[in-house]
């Protein structure tokens, strides 16, 4: 199994020593020697892709160009690690095992942009992975690794909509953390109304590794238009649930078979990119874990978070109506479009409407709002009640 993220380490949480025994830190010593131009030229040539939960993977490289072609001086860098969703755990269990994979990955960013503050907002229900993440800036900052960036660990609140890079920085604000509308994207007007790169942690930590290795070695895996590995939960009706480290185009099936999923025969739906995602029928898991390859299906690589429905658990209307209750709990109410989209698809399915239900998903999908929440909810319903035999068109 190749590694490029998580190569295995000791037990407990990776320190700073065993971090740089082997080669942590490295990368951000060469990007500050070889200078921010260079460094905004690997991250692209690399074509690493965000790992958050949008789930259409935009070059990483494309943000940080967007931040860097700013002509205003003072900017902002924040890694997100607020995993929104619950069933997502691997930002968490980096920083909780490896915290200064991230925490060099944000300080290469701060320096290829010039900023000279940066964030690392955490998930505020995970102490540990506030705690790996405190002590990892500790660390850095008594090694003179810092390098003047003020790195400052913010919880989270663990609500549906936190994860937002919008919402992200409303709460660093101090207001109430919800999605705001866009244009402008923060990386032209962000946190303070001055240009903000907001990525996720797993990419940060996807960065410092292209820094310690090189593009080459971080390109020969995975495929050309998704390279490098990724790290995937997985949870449910599996016998090894946890964090897993694959390449990208690695077929849905092999995860799960190191998961210890069972056999095809006994799985309801498979969803491969958290409750927002497309659910998979058993005989589609073959699929590669790409975002075009689960884009075409349908679904979406989303927050990686993949879920396993076993037949004898539930049926999958019992699935659709749970799964939809569950994310209309999490709307913030902000948007009225997605307050009452989730309502009238849930009374739909709650009445056993299948085509009432399409037809309120449809206008769900196509909604306007401050953040994608209701398109996940829409692509999740839409899947189920268009592929699957139990919601077969009258």
């Amino acid at each position: 199994m190749t590694h490029l993220l998580i190569e295995p380490a000791q037990e407990g949480r990776e320190d700073l020593a065993a971090y740089r025994a082997r080669g942590g830190y490295a990368g951000l010593e060469a990007a500050r020697t070889r200078g921010s131009g260079w460094v905004l030229e690997q991250v692209t040539r690399a074509g690493l892709r965000g790992r958050g939960g949008s789930g259409d993977g935009r070059p990483i490289g494309q943000k940080w160009q967007r931040v860097a072609a700013s002509r205003v001086p003072e900017r902002y860098v924040v890694a997100n690690a607020a995993e929104s969703q619950a069933v997502s755990r691997k930002d968490r269990y980096l920083l909780a095992r490896f915290p200064h994979r991230v925490l060099e990955g944000l300080l290469i960013a701060a320096h290829a942009l010039d900023a000279r503050e940066a964030y690392l907002y955490v998930r505020g229900d995970s102490p540990e992975a506030l705690d790996g993440a405190r002590d990892a800036v500790a660390e850095a900052g008594a090694a003179g690794l810092l390098g003047g960036v003020s790195v400052t660990v913010q919880p989270s609140a663990p609500t549906a909509v936190s994860g937002e890079e919008t919402a992200i920085l409303d709460a660093l604000e101090g207001l109430e953390g919800y999605p705001q509308p866009k244009p402008p994207r923060p990386e032209e007007i962000g946190l303070r109304g001055r240009p903000t790169l907001v990525q996720n942690a797993e990419s940060l930590a996807a960065v410092a590794a292209l820094f310690r290795l090189g593009v080459d070695r971080v390109r020969a895996v995975g495929t050309p238009t998704c390279p490098g590995t990724a790290l995937f939960t997985v949870t449910g009706a599996v016998d090894r649930p946890g964090v897993y480290e694959v390449p990208h185009g690695t077929p849905l099936a092999q995860l799960l078979a190191l998961a210890g999923a069972p056999p095809r025969e006994e799985i309801l739906a498979v969803l491969p990119g958290g409750l927002g995602s497309g659910p998979l029928r058993p005989d589609e898991l073959d699929v590669p874990l790409t975002y075009e390859d689960l884009a075409a299906l349908g679904s979406s690589l989303g927050n990686s978070a993949v879920v396993v429905f076993r037949r004898a658990d539930a049926t999958l209307p019992d699935l659709v109506r749970e799964n939809v209750a569950l994310l209309a709990r999490g709307s913030c109410g902000q948007c009225r479009g997605c307050r009452e989209g989730h309502e009238g698809l849930l009374r739909a399915l709650e009445a056993g409407d299948a085509t009432e239900a399409r037809r309120r998903a449809e206008v769900l999908l196509y909604g306007r709002g401050n953040c994608a929440f209701p398109t996940g909810t829409a692509r999740f319903a839409l899947r189920a009640l268009q592929e699957f035999p139990a919601f077969a068109r009258p």
